[in-house]
């Protein structure tokens, strides 16, 4: 683990430095009066001016925001040398009768000259980066970004609270672990949604017992400096095989923390969390216990109402009862950020620790009651004790394993070479300490209870390089190379039945190596066109060996991990083409070819083998493995089986988006493929599952059908407000879909579950996005609703091929979103725009039912886990004094609702009442 930071001391200092720092206030208006930087070497020819602005941009890190007809016919002047981002913008727009205003830190708007005085005119109105949310409603396709202040300012309790309330995207297993498993309109896992660390990918696949599997990407949110999400296939580089979506988050960098004019920069944060307590020792109970059972009272005979017959007092331990008051915050987290420039190269260094304990659930919901039927006999009478609600944890109760402890680094420079040439490398290591909820033990197990902590460490390399020389359209060459490296140890409840099998849960260790090579090149020839190609290439190796068997036989290994490798080459090219300004056509393709190894024998079933001492008496049970084998070579001996699978192919995207009027209103079209190969953890076998002996894995093959219709608007109600809509139809088919199955009948092997491609799964519902900012007040709205839902399989013990509930023993079972979600969030700004208030309302609908009778999913160990419909109001507030000190305080589920969230695989209730502080420092 990284050496620990005392956190709980940082925050105290950031709080006692709060009545001392003194910077100058922004003006009235709440934006700043100027912007300046440091020098940065432009290389900017005269050019129209749409693609001057565009190069500005990229060279000095700005966000800059022009409307289109003030570039038609207007030429900029050249920009060459060495000088301040600010003298080359303006020096850019010479003599094009326009002129520049700052309207944030590294962000400008563009007016024409004659209306600048006095600065009282506002067409477009920049606050921070939200203008970076622009392109959401500009794109062919349903995407979101979430920026820096919405990250810092709904945080929530656990890592993946920072995507709650946007539109089809959920969090799987939200309260485990503090990873990240995104599903995007339902596709989830196994790769279906990459989640991209600066264009590195880390996910790993955790077995989660019979209950099903989690897909985890660790990071903290002080290092994410943005998310960038996409949904559907797209065709950048780090896409490959997502039929759901990609999920691009970009961690801190020097433009993050250094302020303009400056060449160094500080951030400093401390939070502290209530609703918590620490984690208490390993075994002890959680929760209700003893329901299910009878119990004898009024017994003729005292001692038939005696021992495991009487009926107890209470139903669970007291411990874990004892919930903190609303302000008195026990969990913490505090990190650190420096950046330094100098002429050709910045550094950046940042530390964060989070030290978070059990936390407690709502009191008001479907919180557990026990309900005694009695039945009178001649001696005695029964007395059953049923359960009932929405999970076995009381309302206000200690949510035993929800505890985490995290430290992460992050180190990063950007090199500035000759030519118009960037590197970026970066390093991030997480370490964590996390109770595991087994989702078997909340569902079948007669008790809970707190474990040992698992543990993962996971390590980030990035290498980015960009060369994009101003003066040639045809070039903009990027080459990245990334390797993450993760070692994990999961426990759970659980390690008593691995007893049986005389075996422990191993470490496991996974490795990624990843690498792209691309292009754009601009071309002006009937119209604009921009194509984009480009290879990519992928390596994984998965190892649970212990380190004293890591030379020997693979056969001699445990049972439970997985021991395998996957190599994957891919190629893309897209073309865009803008034949007449108010029409844009996309199409694009990209091809896969995928090899994957199991390194183990094939192993269909074990058996249990007694073993007996040399008189007889019986002294161990071993679990011993039972290894199919072939004669491949002729040579007369038995070769062993190893799993191998190779597949390739492509699928093709093209898209059409249509401005009529130029205002801001857009139609667009999309029909976009892709093909998802199997995944690592699909293609080898481990504990309890693995693939059919006898029929081999397909690839998925995703086709995702969107109409919809874009607006983009300024001064539309009020001057200088802006007004941002996104209305979408989706239909998602997905044909051969990989999941876990039962076997069927007629197929060899006789395993309990198989890895196997099913008919199809198939989505299809509306979306919405909406942004409105007067300035003084703002509000976002979004929702995704269902209105189909079904997955097909032909298979043994089905009566209908068909249905909206799920396959039994399929992962997808509790992969299926709920019908409808959305969310409301109203603000306002106060004070000069130094105090930010508002509130956010989620709202969260019901997964679909399974039948009463006749239920396909009630043939295995894998039932859909339910939710109830919930509603919940959160409350924020931001004070903001002057760009140095801000203070956040929170309070999430303001009316204490005990609900289980959506995608939880597990009946784990979300946390109740909690309220959060926390102070930045930007020095």
């Amino acid at each position: 683990m990284v050496p620990p930071l005392p956190c709980r001391l940082l925050a105290l200092v950031l709080i006692g430095l709060t009545p001392v720092v003194s910077h100058a206030a922004t003006p009235d208006h709440g934006e700043p009066s100027a912007v300046v930087g440091h020098d940065r070497m432009f290389q900017i020819p005269a050019q129209p001016l749409a693609g001057a602005i565009s190069a500005f941009a990229r060279q000095s890190g700005w966000q800059v925001s022009l409307r289109s007809e003030l570039a038609e016919g207007r030429q900029s002047t050249a920009v060459d040398g060495l000088l301040p981002a600010d003298q080359a913008l303006t020096r850019l727009l010479a003599g094009t009768e326009l002129y520049w205003r700052a309207t944030a830190p590294q962000a400008a708007v563009i007016y024409p000259l004659s209306n600048t005085a006095g600065f009282t005119l506002a067409p477009v109105q920049v606050h921070g980066k939200a203008v970076a949310s622009d392109g959401v409603y500009r794109s062919a396709h349903s995407a979101n970004v979430i920026e820096q202040r919405e990250i810092e300012r709904f945080r929530g309790t656990s890592v993946g609270d920072i995507f709650q309330g946007t539109p089809g995207v959920l969090v799987g297993e939200n309260r485990n672990s503090g990873g990240l498993d995104i599903n995007i309109r339902g596709m989830q896992g196994q790769g279906r949604v990459p989640v991209l660390l600066d264009g590195a990918r880390q996910e790993t696949t955790v077995y989660r017992g019979y209950a099903g599997v989690s897909s985890r990407t660790y990071i903290d949110p002080d290092m994410i400096a943005s998310i960038n999400i996409d949904k559907g296939p797209v065709m950048d580089a780090g896409a490959s095989g997502a039929t759901g979506g990609v999920v691009s988050m970009r961690t801190i960098g020097a433009n993050d923390i250094i302020k303009p004019g400056k060449d160094w920069g500080l951030r400093l944060r401390g939070g502290a969390m209530g609703n918590s307590s620490a984690a208490p020792p390993g075994g002890t109970p959680a929760g209700m216990d003893g329901t299910g059972r009878t119990y004898y009272v009024d017994c003729a005979v005292a001692s038939l109402c005696q021992g495991e017959n009487a009926l107890p007092e209470q139903f669970g331990s007291p411990e874990g009862m004892d919930r903190p008051g609303l302000l008195d915050m026990r969990s913490w987290s505090g990190s650190i950020a420096a950046a330094r420039r100098f002429e050709s190269f910045d550094l950046v260094a940042a530390y964060a620790q989070r030290n978070q304990g059990n936390y407690y659930s709502g009191a008001h919901g479907p919180t557990p009651e026990v309900a005694l039927e009695y039945r009178e006999l001649p001696f005695y009478t029964e007395v059953t004790a049923i359960r009932e609600g929405a999970s076995r944890f009381r309302g206000e109760e200690r949510i035993v394993n929800s505890n985490l402890r995290s430290n992460t680094l992050l180190l990063k420079s950007n090199v500035y070479l000759p030519a118009d040439q960037t590197l970026e490398l970066g390093y991030q290591r997480y370490d964590s300490e996390y109770g595991e909820l087994m989702p078997s033990q909340l569902i079948w197990f007669d008790q809970i209870k707190q474990t040992d902590d698992s543990t993962v460490t996971a390590h980030t390399y990035t290498s980015r390089y960009r060369w994009d020389p101003v003066d040639k359209a045809w070039l903009d060459l990027s080459f990245n190379l990334w390797h993450t490296h993760t070692r994990s140890l999961n426990r759970s409840y659980s390690e008593d039945v691995y007893g049986m099998f005389t075996a422990t849960p191993t470490p496991e260790r996974y490795d990624r190596w990843g690498g792209d090579l691309g292009n754009e090149t601009a071309i002006s020839f009937a119209g604009e066109h921009t194509l984009n190609y480009g290879l990519t290439a992928q390596r994984e190796d998965i190892d649970t060996r212990v380190p004293a068997d890591a030379d020997n036989d693979p056969s001699r290994n445990t049972a439970f991990g997985r021991i395998g490798n996957r190599d994957e080459l891919g190629a893309f090219f897209n073309w865009q083409w803008k034949p007449v300004r108010p029409l844009t056509l996309n199409a694009g393709i990209r091809y896969i070819r995928v090899e994957t190894e199991d390194d183990k024998l094939v192993v269909p079933e074990g058996h249990q083998e007694n073993l007996y001492d040399d008189d007889g008496n019986l002294v161990d049970t071993v679990y011993v493995e039972s290894v199919f084998c072939v004669d491949d070579d002729g040579n007369g001996a038995c070769d062993p089986i190893r799993y191998r699978t190779r597949n390739s192919g492509s699928a093709p995207v093209f898209s059409v988006a249509w401005e009529p009027w130029m205002n801001g209103l857009q139609f667009y079209a999309r029909h976009a493929e892709a093909l998802r190969m199997p995944s690592l953890f699909e293609a080898t076998q481990g504990w309890s599952v693995a693939p059919a002996l006898d029929v081999p894995l397909k690839p998925e093959h995703a086709t995702n059908r969107e109409v919809g219709i874009n607006f983009l608007g300024h001064d539309v109600f009020l001057g200088g407000d802006r007004l941002a809509v996104k209305l979408a139809r989706f239909e998602n088919l997905t044909e051969d879909y990989l999941t876990r199955t039962s076997p069927n009948l007629w197929e060899e092997g006789n395993q309990t579950f198989v890895v196997r491609n099913i008919e199809s799964v198939s989505l299809r519902g509306t979306e919405l996005s909406l942004e409105y900012d007067a300035g003084f007040a703002y509000t976002k709205l979004g929702g995704t609703r269902y209105d189909h839902i079904e997955v097909c399989h032909y298979g043994s013990y089905r009566r209908d091929r068909c249905n909206d509930y799920g396959v039994a023993n399929s992962y997808f079972n509790n992969m299926i979103p709920p019908e409808w979600h959305a969310s409301a969030t109203l603000g306002a700004r106060l004070f000069r725009r130094r105090l930010d208030i508002g509130t956010r309302v989620t709202f969260m609908g019901e997964r679909t039912e399974t039948p009463e009778f006749d239920d396909q999913t009630s043939y295995g160990f894998l039932s859909p886990v339910p939710w109830h419909a919930y509603r919940i109001v959160d409350l924020y507030a931001s004070w903001k004094p002057n760009d140095t000190l801000s203070v956040d305080f929170n309070v999430d589920n303001v009316t204490d609702q005990y609900y289980l969230d959506a995608l939880g695989l597990g009946l784990v209730p979300a946390p109740g009442r909690t309220a959060r502080l926390s102070v930045t420092l930007n020095l």
